[in-house]
């Protein structure tokens, strides 16, 4: 019963996540404020929270039964490989993680927006949480990606802590600059969308580079969204906040 909810789980997983990955760039692209920005926006931010919500599930399964949902993959010579299985704990784990930041990322984007310049219902500890928790995860994976020779996971252990930290800050402190809730708004969707591109170069689209990309080459393809995003997510940061130092001085 749960390896059946658990596959059809996945399917809606990756039905729901390869149309977020078509539409995050409608918002992305479009025209800042126009009708077409605000309803692709609203679309991708609840797919999204459904793509994030049910990685958490999935992986949440996995933990609990991951004989019963990894079955033969675990099996060696019809005995359970304790290699494997840590292994397959640490996959788990790295996806966990992933559904975590795209759930916290994509949440911010859209609490953000909505509240805009009124952060206090952001700082109640239902919406503080998953941040923590996020927090505490982290740090948790990359040792586990050292361990099992994964810099993946220790890369993006170092993106979550950055990015919950980042959110944290813009909680807590005291003074904000007016226009902050955008800066963090187009942060936080650029952060789901490297998740999001980040999960299928790594599992999904694995397959496209198999014959193409060889060892250490494989992480390319996982480290492209990286790569991409986080510059971007620093421009615009930059170029939103022009507006406010060009008017101060």
């Amino acid at each position: 019963m749960m390896l059946m909810f658990h596959s059809l789980l996945l399917k809606l997983h990756i039905v729901l996540g390869v149309i977020a990955l078509l539409l995050f760039w409608l918002p992305m692209l479009s025209r800042k404020g126009s009708s077409l920005h605000r309803s692709s926006g609203r679309y991708y931010g609840h797919i999204m929270k459904a793509v994030a919500f049910s990685g958490l599930v999935m992986t949440s399964m996995v933990w609990f039964d991951p004989v019963g949902i990894k079955g033969a993959a675990l099996l060696v010579d019809g005995q359970i490989s304790e290699r494997k299985l840590a292994f397959f704990n640490m996959l788990n784990l790295f996806l966990f993680l992933l559904s975590l930041l795209t759930w916290v990322t994509i949440r911010h984007a859209t609490g953000s927006l909505l509240c805009k310049q009124n952060r206090e219902p952001l700082k109640h500890w239902s919406y503080q949480a998953p941040v923590w928790l996020l927090v505490i995860v982290a740090p948790y994976a990359a040792w586990q990606g050292f361990l099992f020779n994964m810099p993946l996971v220790m890369v993006f252990a170092g993106i979550s802590l950055v990015t919950s930290f980042s959110i944290l800050a813009y909680l807590h402190t005291k003074n904000v600059t007016a226009n902050r809730w955008l800066i963090e708004h187009a942060s936080a969707m650029i952060g789901s969308g490297i998740a999001a591109y980040t999960a299928f170069f790594a599992f999904g689209g694995r397959a496209l580079f198999a014959e193409l990309l060889t060892g250490h080459w494989m992480m390319l393809p996982w480290l492209i969204p990286s790569l991409i995003g986080l510059p971007a997510t620093i421009w615009f940061k930059r170029r939103l906040s022009q507006p406010l130092r060009s008017s101060a001085s």
